[in-house]
């Protein structure tokens, strides 16, 4: 008996894993989609810092830093570069990530619209990587059909898509 249970447990760990992690999040970039909100994500460094020889951050690690006034008034517009396995290109994903106090503001976008209480970077990022997860398939094009499903591709509405 507990030879089957060890079993089912081994089935039941596979099937949440059917596939390897070939789908890759490789970077992500992120603005501010609502005019005048009070924590303003910063964009990018200037001419004067860069020559400064300031130490620049990548937007993940500006996400990570970031503390917005009210975590529960965020509203960012969020691009994510999307890879497949070792391949060294990546597809452009974009969506509007909103918290619920700005959700009714802002009105629905399109299918890529995701909702949270309150911004906090590594749920968020665990939510994005999630999506992914359930997303992936064992070809690029087909985990590219579900990748359209939740967020807005690059390519989308080109001749051939």
């Amino acid at each position: 008996m507990l030879a089957k249970r060890r079993n089912f447990a081994k089935i039941a760990s596979m099937k949440n894993s059917l596939f390897p992690c070939r789908l890759t999040l490789r970077s992500c970039d992120a603005t501010n989609i609502v005019a005048g909100q009070e924590s303003v994500i910063r964009e990018g460094y200037t001419l004067d810092e860069f020559r400064s020889g300031i130490a620049t951050l990548n937007t993940e690690e500006i996400l990570e830093q970031w503390e917005p006034v009210d975590p529960r008034r965020v509203a960012l517009e969020m691009t994510l570069a999307i890879g497949w396995d070792n391949d060294s290109g990546t597809n452009n994903f974009a969506f509007r990530l909103v918290t619920n106090a700005l959700r009714e503001r802002l009105g629905k976008q399109l299918r890529s619209d995701i909702y949270v209480e309150d911004f906090n970077w590594p749920s968020v990022r665990q939510s994005i990587l999630n999506i992914l997860r359930k997303c992936e398939r064992p070809t690029w094009d087909e985990s590219l059909v579900n990748l359209r499903k939740r967020f807005d591709w690059e390519f989308e509405g080109m001749a051939g898509t």
